[in-house]
């Protein structure tokens, strides 16, 4: 299994080892720390000039115990997290829900949103934005579908709420305002500014040719994904690492997006044919180093303590390490 190691090659990037740590743990936690605080810097211009408070009550929350963070933004239209299980399906039935569109990595279960008569549509995007034919499917796939559309992510806060906007807009639904003020009701945080300026980005289109649509995309194999996230952890490893007098040039995205694009990933070889042929021990260390994954996503993208992410850096490292022993 060499072609994995030689894909992944965490150890030369983001997941360094405990000797390292003794190294740089003062020289991390400090620059951690700077960009913890300085996040809120890290949006881009567009974005951080045109954010706005949306008024009271514009969007309200879907009150539910099995769906969380569910908005309405029209009413044919609503975003909100996956449903994972029978009851947050039965409560899709309940608002009257006919299709199911995810843009999460993972594809939502089509049998069983089949019993409630829910169509499925997987088109998932990252959280670096949303490219130009993404647009144009999800708009189709809003526009052909029969209503009630219900958009989702994992969350429900960034990607179904920023997806579902630029549908909209580009079928002249909404305006960039109301999209604007969806979004930060819906908790879309400005640590993604890819998603912010995707949305900002879209023009209502004149006309939208017909589209094959999927209910589960094809996920990319082992080893892409794994060299896919080896990439995002060395962009994330040189943002952490760098030695701040020397110049470089500067990230597209803030440290929280591609801390949450790692965990994504992590998350699409969950149910990938591949990785479970490698048997449950490989399955139960992937868990681990997806339970670290959004442990560092969370702590970078609330702004915690550098201390809890470096914690969660260690678990990401320990994880990825037994991994890569038993390949």
């Amino acid at each position: 299994m060499k072609i994995m190691n030689d894909a992944c090659n965490l150890q030369a990037s983001f997941f360094y080892t405990p000797t390292m740590r003794t190294q740089t743990h003062r020289t991390t936690i400090n620059t951690l720390a700077i960009l913890i605080a300085a996040s809120p810097a890290l949006l881009i211009p567009a974005c951080s000039s045109t954010q706005r408070a949306p008024e009271s009550g514009s969007y309200q929350l879907y009150e539910s115990t099995s769906l969380k963070n569910a908005y309405q933004l029209t009413s044919g239209l609503y975003s909100g997290a996956e449903p994972s299980d029978r009851a947050a399906f039965e409560e899709l039935e309940s608002m009257g829900i006919r299709t199911l569109i995810s843009v999460d990595a993972i594809a939502p279960n089509a049998s069983l949103a089949g019993e409630y008569n829910i169509r499925v549509i997987h088109l998932p995007i990252s959280y670096g934005g949303i490219s130009d034919q993404r647009i144009k499917e999800i708009a189709f796939a809003i526009q052909s579908s029969f209503k009630p559309v219900y958009v989702h992510c994992h969350l429900g806060k960034h990607r179904g709420p920023a997806a579902i906007c630029a549908g909209a807009i580009a079928l002249g639904m909404i305006t960039h305002e109301e999209a604007n003020a969806f979004m930060i009701q819906a908790g879309t945080s400005g640590s993604y500014p890819g998603l912010w300026s995707a949305v900002e980005g879209v023009e209502k289109m004149a006309t939208i040719e017909p589209m094959a649509l999927s209910e589960h995309m094809p996920t990319r194999t082992i080893s892409k994904t794994m060299s896919k996230i080896g990439k995002q952890a060395s962009v994330l490893d040189e943002i952490v690492y760098q030695e701040l007098d020397t110049p470089r040039d500067a990230p597209t995205q803030s440290p929280a997006a591609y801390a949450a694009e790692i965990h994504n990933l992590f998350r699409t070889l969950e149910t990938n044919d591949e990785a479970k042929e490698y048997g449950q021990e490989f399955m139960d260390d992937l868990e681990h180093a997806i339970q670290a994954a959004s442990a560092l996503e969370t702590a970078l993208g609330n702004n915690d303590d550098a201390g809890l992410a470096m914690d969660a850096m260690d678990a990401l490292n320990n994880s990825c390490s037994r991994c890569h022993d038993k390949l």
